[in-house]
């Protein structure tokens, strides 16, 4: 009987010994494999904006989304995160959609500003996610990863970059307001857009990152050179008014930018990028150079005023579209959008920015720092680092 008591005592034993090493291997493969899929993805580049920025590619579902895969190439974001070396790519960004005939207006930083300024002529008009939306959308999918034990997460220079991208649609819109009220909602839309950073600012639990590009010309676009021949004099008097939003848009957001305080921002200038190609072009066109040799060479686009997909009419008068064959050698994929090697310079240019550390607002960053010292965190440098020989 007392054998039969240890022959007892010792089986239980050894049953509790194979749990337990089952339950220490998988305790390991978990922390394992949590560790690892953090590395994999402790370099992001986070997206938030409208067309020029969505990849197509969402982390979040949507009731809005647009699934419209063109093959006019990468946008900027994907450019930016593969000179930054970024692990993963979260795109919140919206397009407008093709999917449907009702009248749409693209991703704003707020919907609600959109309809106080149009009023009634805002009724039955779609619109996407605008940036409070988008904020709130990352912050939520967000809690994941803050919800990994720190120690899951500790990984060698971690870090976070958001792109901010917004104003194509606002400059669309508001250049049909008269002046006075075309300002107002151009300043309340820039307040807005740094209230939602200050949001984001309050909420994560890592040093704000923010590159905010300047907006391009609109009067460049093919969608605004094809009402040029319909009315001469009215199309003047338009694209007076464009060139002073837009240039109003940009020194609003650079003022608003050099003043915030919340976290580092860079804030690209696209817009000289797209002009010198489109200078370039002209002169090489007519066979004249300036003094620098520019128009020698020849440019990097054949065609700078024809979009790759131009609309035209078909026999029984109904839109359609006719695609080029070769889209890199286009400054514009259609009416509105840039083709993929303009996108490509754009977020070289941006990537260039941050791997120097060109911060449009260093002096409000340092006066917080003399003002709250002792409550910035460490890390709070806007300091990417390379492989070395990058």
């Amino acid at each position: 009987m007392r054998f039969v008591s240890r022959l007892h005592v010792c089986a239980i034993a050894t049953i509790l010994m194979i749990f337990y090493f089952i339950w220490v291997h998988q305790s390991d493969y978990f922390e394992n494999k949590v560790q690892l899929m953090w590395r994999r993805n402790h370099h992001r580049v986070v997206v938030f904006g409208n067309d020029w920025s969505d990849t197509q590619n969402y982390r979040v579902s949507s009731s809005e989304i647009s699934r419209q895969k063109t093959d006019r190439g990468e946008v900027w974001v994907e450019t930016l995160c593969r000179e930054l070396k970024c692990d993963h790519l979260e795109n919140f960004a919206r397009s407008v959609s093709s999917d449907t005939e009702a009248r749409q207006v693209g991703s704003l930083v707020d919907s609600s500003l959109y309809e106080l300024a149009k009023g009634a002529k805002s009724n039955g008009i779609q619109t996407r996610d605008d940036l409070k939306t988008q904020v709130r959308q990352f912050l939520i999918y967000d809690q994941g990863r803050r919800h990994i034990p720190e120690r899951f997460r500790k990984a060698e220079n971690e870090w976070t970059v958001f792109t901010v991208y917004f104003g194509l649609w606002e400059l669309m819109e508001y250049s049909s307001l008269e002046k006075q009220y075309a300002m107002v909602a151009i300043e309340n839309s820039i307040q807005k857009l740094f209230q939602n950073l200050d949001v984001l600012a309050a909420e994560v639990d890592f040093p704000l990152k923010v590159i905010i590009p300047r907006m391009i010309d609109v009067t460049i676009l093919p969608w605004f050179q094809s009402t040029r021949h319909a009315a001469p004099e009215q199309f003047a008097e338009a694209q007076h008014l464009m060139v002073f939003l837009w240039s109003y848009w940009n020194t609003v957001l650079l003022h608003a930018a050099t003043q915030w305080a919340k976290g580092q921002v860079v804030v690209p200038d696209p817009n000289t990028l797209i002009v010198e190609q489109i200078r370039v072009g002209q002169l090489h066109s007519k066979q004249i150079s300036d003094a620098s040799g520019t128009g020698k060479q020849a440019p990097l686009f054949e065609y700078i005023e024809q979009p790759c997909l131009a609309s035209k009419q078909d026999d029984l008068q109904t839109a359609a579209f006719e695609k080029c064959e070769d889209p890199s050698q286009h400054l514009f994929w259609d009416d509105i959008h840039f083709s993929g090697t303009v996108h490509r310079l754009i977020g070289d240019q941006a990537a260039s920015l941050v791997r120097g550390n060109q911060t449009a607002n260093i002096e409000a960053m340092q006066g917080a720092v003399n003002a709250q010292e002792s409550k910035v965190p460490e890390g709070a440098k806007f300091e990417l680092k390379f492989p070395p020989g990058y």
